[in-house]
């Protein structure tokens, strides 16, 4: 059945659909290229992607673009347009888009490059005025929560002024660029939500893309560029993403125009800064590492990072160079300094994964058996972990071992009546496959069983069988669909365990005679019983 309850092409090859599905009505929005799709958004819940409605209503433009072709007589709605005079034509255009925005835009988009002999078009004005008619508040929220609110205008604006690119009209590309851009600031201050994370970041990064492409065309100076965002990032009605963007490109340019300059803003906003170990000052940092590299200055981008050791990164990067040039010593006092001011803040509670893997690295490399045991078990102190499990068991003797075991296995369990898997991976790994049995007898739940039947059916076969005959019989007292595909892949598993298959049929056989009116249950072992027994 075709769910498609709108269809329309919007601008030339850019078509919207809204689609009913299980969760709601979706907005569906595609560009193709008369045949198949070159982009597209879906507001479905769906993980796939494409998921399944793109080729749904890629495959219904295609219908009708070939059903419009085919067509040998003119349509009926052509024939009546071209039937009409101009005057009357015009006045039911400026009539009926006056109340109809969306149409208004398509008649704007289409036909305004035409009317260039008269001057420039204030495409301002024009995606002003239609944003004048888009409201947004906690309703539309709730409607896209599973995907950005999208502004049909400005996509639309955006596509017409890649098309110009395309043509090498870099002119109109640019104004439209900026017209969205500023009317797009001007109509989030009015809205009463905060835009971010709800609408789609496309009508901010697709301008400045527009701008950079432009620049690096030759469209565009950089003397223009720059002028252009140091007139705009100083104006309230941005907000911080967008005046960073600014910042961002006024950043590059300058580094293309005026390195000194560039270095000199770097240094002015890294002493701005109370946080010298943020984020934003690595940033800043690391913009100017970058710098100094591709001038072939390394020397400096090396200080840079020695100087800074409050960055963790930029301490990560001369521990790993100290280690590897065998400097253990300055390597691990690095280490120890950044993990005493971390415990002082009671940032890490003790543990400090990546600091910790360098010293056990360094211990492994001197060989230090004192070292590798007290790091490795930290690794393993909350949870069993094969690489470290087995560094650690390395560092005692067998007879030790025996003992160390039995109270790594009393650490995991702390007094639990529950399941623990640390345990029963270290069954696995001791191969102790009678505990492990044991112990999954106690704990007998089907998913349990699933991820460690393989490990006792060898040696245990026909207990192993009976345990999953004895799970999925607990499992079979709940109803539903999932619960009789999840039993069949139970089934699958006995199957490869000896004796198995004889189980899977008497348990079928029975379950089809005590629960005769689930048809679900009957529908799916039926077809699991004709496939595989």
């Amino acid at each position: 059945m075709n769910k498609i309850i709108e269809l329309q092409e919007t601008s030339p090859n850019f078509w919207k659909a809204r689609y009913r599905g299980n969760y709601g009505t979706y907005t569906i929005k595609i560009e193709t290229d008369g045949k198949n799709t070159r982009n597209f958004s879906c507001s479905c819940p769906s993980d796939y992607y494409p998921c399944k409605h793109i080729p749904i209503v890629q495959a219904s433009i295609n219908e009708r673009i070939h059903r419009n072709k085919v067509k040998p007589e003119k349509p009926v709605f052509e024939s009546v347009v071209r039937g009409i005079s101009l005057h009357d034509l015009q006045e039911f255009v400026i009539r009926f888009g006056s109340h109809n925005s969306s149409f208004q835009q398509a008649v704007l988009l289409e036909l305004t490059p035409q009317q260039k002999q008269h001057g420039n078009i204030d495409y301002s004005e024009i995606i002003r005025c239609a944003l004048e008619d888009i409201d947004f508040d906690m309703d539309d929220i709730y409607d896209y929560h599973y995907d950005s609110f999208e502004i049909d205008v400005l996509d639309q604006w955006l596509n017409k002024a890649r098309e110009y690119i395309e043509q090498d009209n870099w002119k109109e590309a640019i104004l439209i660029a900026k017209a969205c851009l500023e009317e797009y600031a001007e109509w989030t201050r009015r809205i009463d939500v905060d835009p971010d994370g709800y609408i789609s970041e496309e009508y901010l990064y697709g301008p400045f893309d527009i701008l950079e492409k432009a620049y690096e065309a030759g469209c565009l100076t950089a003397e223009e560029l720059l002028a252009y965002c140091k007139k705009e990032v100083g104006k309230n009605k941005y907000d911080k993403v967008t005046r960073n963007l600014f910042n961002d490109l006024l950043m590059n340019l300058t580094q293309d125009t005026d390195p000194e300059a560039y270095i000199s803003m770097q240094d002015r906003l890294f002493s701005n800064l109370s946080d010298k170990s943020s984020y934003e000052a690595k940033q800043i940092l690391e913009r100017k590492i970058d710098f100094y590299k591709q001038r072939g200055d390394a020397q400096i981008a090396r200080r840079i990072l020695e100087e800074n050791l409050q960055i963790e990164d930029f301490r990560q990067i001369i521990v790993k160079e100290m280690i590897a040039d065998n400097k253990y010593k300055e390597a691990k006092r690095l280490i120890n300094e950044y993990i005493q001011s971390k415990d002082t803040n009671n940032s890490f509670n003790g543990y400090h994964s990546c600091w910790d893997e360098y010293l056990l690295e360094i211990a492994r490399k001197e060989s230090n058996t004192k070292e590798i045991r007290r790091i490795s078990r930290k690794f393993i102190d909350r949870a069993f972990h094969l690489t470290y499990y087995r560094l650690y068991k390395s560092t005692f003797s067998e007879d030790e071992w025996a003992t160390e075991n039995e109270k790594l296995i009393k650490h995991y369990q702390k007094g639990n009546n529950w399941f623990i898997s640390s345990i029963a991976d270290i069954f696995v790994e001791e191969k102790q496959t009678a505990r492990l049995l044991a112990y999954l007898t106690k704990h007998l739940r089907c998913n349990i069983l699933e991820q460690y039947y393989k490990h006792i059916a060898d040696e245990f076969p026909e207990e192993t069988v009976a345990l999953f005959k004895q799970a999925v019989d607990e499992y079979m007292r709940n109803t539903g669909r999932d619960v009789y595909e999840n039993s069949v892949k139970h089934f699958e598993s006995m199957l490869k365990i000896d004796g198995g298959e004889k189980v899977v049929r008497q348990m079928i056989d029975d379950y089809q005679s005590r629960y005769k009116p689930r048809r679900a249950m009957i529908e799916i072992f039926t077809r699991f019983s004709k496939s595989r027994l």
